[in-house]
């Protein structure tokens, strides 16, 4: 489904990572390259070489979530991109009520990889109620929502986010997503499934965590209190691929090339995109293999565009990904880096939902000095 005719524009971004504690410096990290995976002491793998076993290689945020696991571990991640956000100059304190009132809040929770990790976990909703709580902020029961889409978060969130925008009293909305591959139940499902990458199974991915957000407000809002728009929503679409990874089916992008061709619809019905493409590839084989096989049905749309794998430098963040993506076309969309001042943010999940998320630059584009940044 694509997104409804609501103008909307994103004015806030906030997150945590593990190249860094707020999302600029984040951004700016990823940008250029830079990744600090470091061993994961709880969980063991085998050196056949060594016939020895050896700690994990992944990317846990060093120093700040240690000690937490599931819900707790979530709701760190989450209110540590909250904050960051309420650190911009633009966007209020708690004890604007007027503003927090009209301000919604959807949470993009992780979708369960095992029976014990859905028991651990509460409802959406609850986990959007302990975050209000513990951000402090005055939102009203009414503007508390949920999405549990995997990877696909972030798109769903949007699109479920227009919606209501265009038919309730809300001028905007908090979006957060959430997640950690680093809880030991987490990483033994990852283990049992052989998706973790190691030396003796390089196609695998490594394990990340991450908390990101962004406010999504409606154009008229945004001018009415002159705040900074960082990009437009100019396109969202999401689907379903039926040959997905748990299905056990070939998969062969027809979901994904769909979802894109709906998310540029709007802005590409005769021109092809040539901007950046954020990929949630993560070295395993199924997301390769379907980016692939969307790339080939895309030939007469997607010019071509710069790729960026975000992956690469903060591991698989799960249902946290797409929101990363975000924050990263945020971050080259104002500072002139994204190609042609659009940058598109793909998403698949495990369960076969796929999404896509095209946003544009909202003002001139300065001249790029590099690529990178």
């Amino acid at each position: 489904m694509a997104m409804n005719s609501t103008r909307t524009v994103i004015t806030g971004m906030g997150a945590v990572t593990s190249v860094g504690p707020s999302a600029s410096p984040a951004c700016a990290a990823i940008l250029a390259g830079i990744s600090r995976p470091r061993q994961v002491t709880w969980f063991k793998v085998l050196d056949e070489e060594a016939h020895a076993l050896v700690p994990l290689v992944g990317h846990p945020i060093q120093g700040y979530t240690e000690g937490f696991v599931g819900e707790g571990r979530w709701l760190r991640l989450a209110l540590g991109c909250v904050l960051d956000l309420l650190e911009h100059p633009e966007v209020p304190t708690s004890s604007d009520r007027e503003f927090w009132e009209r301000t919604g809040l959807l949470v993009a929770t992780p979708c369960p990889l095992g029976e014990q990790r859905a028991l651990e976990f509460p409802s959406g909703l609850e986990l959007a109620r302990k975050l209000r709580s513990a951000a402090r902020l005055p939102l009203d029961e009414r503007g508390l929502g949920t999405v549990s889409f995997g990877h696909t978060g972030a798109a769903a969130a949007i699109q479920r986010g227009l919606e209501l925008l265009a038919s309730s009293r809300l001028e905007r909305l908090l979006i957060v997503a959430a997640d950690s591959y680093l809880d030991l139940d987490v990483l033994e499902e990852l283990a049992d499934g052989r998706r973790l990458k190691t030396d003796e199974a390089p196609l695998g991915l490594m394990p990340g965590e991450a908390g990101a957000c962004f406010l999504l407000e409606l154009e008229a809002s945004a001018r009415r209190r002159k705040a900074t728009a960082l990009a437009t929503v100019s396109g969202v679409a999401t689907g379903r691929e039926a040959n997905h990874r748990q299905a056990r089916g070939q998969n062969t992008g027809t979901g994904l090339a769909h979802c894109v061709r709906e998310a540029l619809a709007p802005t590409h019905a005769s021109s092809r995109f040539e901007g950046t493409c954020f990929l949630d590839l993560n070295g395993e084989h199924w997301r390769a293999n379907e980016w692939g096989c969307a790339r080939v049905r895309l030939t007469d749309l997607l010019g071509e565009p710069e790729l960026r794998y975000p992956c690469t430098y903060v591991g698989d963040t799960g249902a946290a990904s797409g929101a990363v993506g975000v924050c990263l076309a945020l971050h080259a969309l104002t500072r002139g880096f994204a190609a042609r001042g659009e940058a598109l943010v793909l998403s698949s999940s495990e369960q076969g939902e796929v999404g896509s998320i095209l946003l544009g630059a909202s003002t001139p584009m300065r001249t790029p000095i590099s690529s990178k940044g």
